[in-house]
């Protein structure tokens, strides 16, 4: 897939000590040039921008570069919040010229000076924001709360909040609680957050395997433990996986080879070669009744759905909407739960059904070229935010 080469790319030149990606054949006309600027290559960045724009990228139509706090640890070390590294941001950034300027959920060092030099340079600014950043909870785990949770990390946050041009969200709810929270950008919401294709199609076969993918959530998977050792109890054929970073519950241990923990993959590709691999069945999405839950996104849904998984989802969540019209089964109560689960697990015909159902939706509402419309659309609604 495009996609992946372009992320290979990407990943090559970092390893090569390079700091940025072009692609500008093809065309005549001279390319937009959108810089990025994240705390590192992170996942979000990957999916909601190099994913999407891949083609665009192809065909020569934009140019990208990568900036991330990472490289700025990598030349200067323990020293890269000090002034003397604003004259290496301009370099790299006076190198690419860029035409617009892409915050993806940065929470770096010095975010001032950047939109500071954007506005002198003419340069219109994104700032890209899928979760609340200025109030990450606890239970995400102790070392990335306190992570999110420095003074100047949430300084850095509210200022692109309060001084790009324009705020793309990820959802909604989370431009609800922004403005709650007095940010004066003009704010833009996508459709669509995460975009998927399918990689396995449905199969109306026994469902004998449950799965859970996840990373640094596990207060959200307690909140299904008990349904869990209920199904699990009474359909002894069934097996349950995790794929990322979450241990496996004490309360599981019980059944023990028919509960695994599967390592979590880095790289995007082989995230997706691997997780399309192990051929679940059902793909849960349980959410914890929090406020920092309310307003993600259905990532989970997408990206089960194109391994060919029905899902069973929180309800009264972001998976209501993803989820209607039999496109997943939505659960409130441990009883919804193991209701849920065991009817996908004795009705395979039911379970065909409703990965059919949600392929289908996916294809229609979710593809890759639907959300690199959409983000296309971004850049040039910030161009028109910059030179109101």
């Amino acid at each position: 897939m495009i996609f992946f080469k372009a992320a290979i790319r990407i990943l090559l030149a970092r390893t090569l000590g390079l700091n940025f990606l072009t692609k500008a054949s093809g065309t005549n006309s001279s390319p937009t040039r959108v810089l990025f600027i994240s705390n590192s290559f992170i996942p979000t960045l990957q999916l909601s921008f190099f994913k999407p724009l891949a083609n665009a990228i192809n065909r020569g139509e934009l140019a990208v570069r990568l900036l991330s706090e990472q490289q700025m640890r990598e030349q200067f070390g323990k020293r890269y919040r000090e002034v003397k590294v604003e004259k290496w941001i301009q370099k790299q950034i006076s190198k690419f010229n860029p035409t617009i300027m892409v915050f993806c959920r940065y929470s770096g060092p010095h975010s001032e000076y950047m939109t500071m030099l954007a506005k002198k340079l003419g340069v219109a600014t994104v700032f890209h924001i899928d979760d609340d950043l200025l109030n990450v909870p606890p239970e995400i785990g102790h070392l990335k709360h306190l992570y999110h949770n420095h003074p100047l990390r949430l300084k850095s946050v509210r200022h692109l909040l309060n001084n790009v041009d324009l705020v793309y969200c990820s959802t909604e709810g989370l431009k609800q609680r922004l403005v709650s929270y007095g940010s004066n950008s003009n704010i833009k919401v996508g459709k669509i957050y995460c975009s998927g294709q399918i990689l396995t199609l449905a199969n109306n076969r026994p469902a004998t395997k449950i799965g859970y993918m996840g990373f640094d959530h596990a207060h959200d998977l307690n909140t299904v433990v008990p349904a869990l050792i209920q199904v699990l109890k009474r359909n002894p054929k069934v097996k349950f996986e995790l794929f990322g970073s979450i241990p496996k519950p004490t309360q599981l241990e019980e059944f023990g080879s028919r509960v695994s923990v599967i390592s979590p993959v880095d790289n995007y590709e082989k995230f997706l070669k691997k997780f399309s691999s192990l051929q679940w069945d059902i793909g849960i999405c349980p959410l914890a009744q929090t406020d920092f839950n309310t307003v993600k996104a259905n990532t989970k849904w997408v990206e089960y759905t194109s391994v060919g998984s029905a899902v069973v989802a929180s309800a009264n969540t972001v998976y209501d909407a993803c989820c209607n019209d039999d496109c997943g089964i939505l659960a409130a109560t441990t009883d919804e739960w193991v209701e849920a689960l065991e009817n996908l697990i004795k009705d395979r015909e039911k379970r065909f059904r409703h990965v059919t159902l949600a392929q289908k939706r996916l294809r229609e509402e979710y593809s890759v070229e639907r959300l690199e419309l959409q983000v296309l659309e971004v850049l040039r609604s910030a161009k028109r935010c910059f030179n109101q």
